[in-house]
Parts: structure tokens; sequence; C-alpha cells
């Protein structure tokens, strides 16, 4: 299964990333190995993903960025790939977000400029059948949120945890620094969320639900450069549904780690590939 009109509504903004062998001490001075201009934030990551993977009508919304030279950048990639992006507001400067990676693959990130950003409205959901949210942008529509349980037909996933659930989601996607797995069970307990995925870089992610818990363990690679592989396995899971749950989260587990191992984009026959490397156990 996988769904025809997908909102991916979050953050928005160019990722500068710089490679580099370690940061400096404080006060230091160090020079970047390499360095990466990038459209990210996790809005535009998971429809960039989709987008590769289906003909589905992508939308993103989320801050606001600019009509300076970096909101320019933004707003052709958009339009190159062919992502919707009527409803993002125009205003301000764009916001920027600074990541700094190191021989191990570990990032650093400094985001920049969005207490300053609008968010675009979040309305006129009615012919979405799938949303994708992340954590950054839940405080800016916590209003809406509690009544989108209420369509039935709407799959919600949301990527990261920073601020309290009270509103029904289907899938949540959390690091396991994030949150505990007390508060991931009381929020599968009470049945304000469906399925948990916690995950942890490259070592084995947990899958819970009220059916009990199963361990994802993924392919022993090297991360390179994490940018963008939570996010990857949030846009699998959020183009793909869970009506076959083991296929789908082996298959998301393994786009994450084709961004994060290889910097290659995850083509659907590389995940089916990558996919089969993927262990699932009952715990």
């Amino acid at each position: 299964m996988s769904f025809n009109n997908i909102l991916c509504y979050g953050t928005i903004n160019p990722d500068l990333i710089y490679f580099v062998d370690k940061l400096p001490d404080l006060g230091g001075d160090i020079q970047s190995d390499d360095y990466k201009l990038r459209p990210g934030g996790t809005a535009i990551n998971c429809a960039e993903k989709i987008k590769i993977w289906s003909d589905s009508f992508i939308e993103v919304r989320g801050n606001s960025i600019g009509s300076d030279p970096l909101g320019e950048y933004i707003i052709n990639f958009l339009e190159s790939q062919n992502i919707k992006h009527k409803n993002l507001v125009i205003e301000g400067v764009t916001p920027t977000c600074s990541i700094f990676v190191d021989s191990s693959g570990e990032r650093t990130i400094v985001s920049s400029g969005y207490s300053k950003s609008k968010w675009s409205k979040f309305n006129n959901l009615e012919s979405f059948d799938s949303i994708i949210l992340d954590r950054y942008s839940v405080k800016y529509i916590s209003e809406h949120l509690p009544n989108l349980s209420s369509n039935k037909n709407l799959f919600i996933i949301q990527a990261g945890y920073e601020t309290h659930i009270n509103y029904n989601l289907d899938f949540l996607i959390v690091s396991k620094d994030e949150i505990s797995i007390q508060e991931a069970n009381n929020l599968i307990d009470n049945e304000i969320v469906k399925y948990i995925l916690l995950t942890a870089s490259n070592l084995p992610a947990r899958l819970i639900s009220r059916d009990g818990a199963i361990e994802i363990i993924p392919p022993e690679f090297k991360t390179i450069n994490a940018t963008g592989a939570g996010d990857t396995t949030a846009a699998y899971i959020g183009a793909f549904g869970v009506n076959n749950l083991v296929s789908t989260i082996k298959n998301a587990c393994a786009a994450g780690a084709i961004v994060a191992g290889t910097n290659e984009e995850p083509s659907l026959s590389k995940i089916n590939e990558i996919a089969k490397l993927v262990e699932v156990k009952p715990r």
C-alpha cells in the first residue's frame, strides 16, 4: 500500500554540512575537510525521499523562508522536484542548519533563525491521507492536533519527541535518547500512539505496540553521515503505511541505513536489497 496525498510538515532550511576530523576545543580553529550545501529540514528530507519512491502528491509546509538567496535556493529545489509548496510563508530571513560531521560520523548541529519564523497554516487537510510531522513544529500547531484523529482515514506519523503528546498518532519514530522506555510504554498503554520505533544510530532498534515488542537489527555498516537518515526512515513509513508492518519496518530501517552508511539515494531496489540483511526478532 502507498498513500496518494502526503503532507510533510516541519522544518525547512538549507543544510550547511562541514566534514571535520574532530570539533575544536573552546576558542580553537580548524579547517573543514569538505563541505556540502543541500536543501534540508525534516519536511524537505521526507518529501525528497518520497518523490524517489512514488508519484504521490507531496506538499511541504512549515517554517517561513525569506525571499533571500537561500530562500530562492529552497524554492528552486522544490520546483525542480515537483514538490508542492504554495502554502509556505515567504517572509523574513531563511533559517539555516549548520551540521559538523566528525570522522566517526557523529553530528553536532547548530540551527539558527527559527525563533523569528512564522509557520504555515495547518488547515485544509481533507485531501491528505498521510501526514508526517516533526518534533520542532508541534508546538506551533498544537491546538489543531487533537482534532486530527477524527479523520479515521488519515495516517499520522511524527518524527522525534520534544513536546508532550496529548493527541493521537499512528506512528512515532524517536531516538532512545529523546524518550524513556517508560514514557514510550505509557503512550502505548494509554492508546495515544499505536506504534513507536525507538532508534539508536546503527544499534538495534525496537518497535513497541500493544501487541508486544520486536527488535530490528540493522546490517553492519560504518556511519559516514547520518544527516537525514532518521527522516528517511520516517518518510518510508509515512509513504507506505503499516498494513504490512514487518516488511515496512525492515524497508524503512534499510532506507535509513543506506543514507547514513553510503550517502547515496535510497532507491526502492537498493532498499529491497539491504532489507534482506535486516533481522527482526520478537522480544
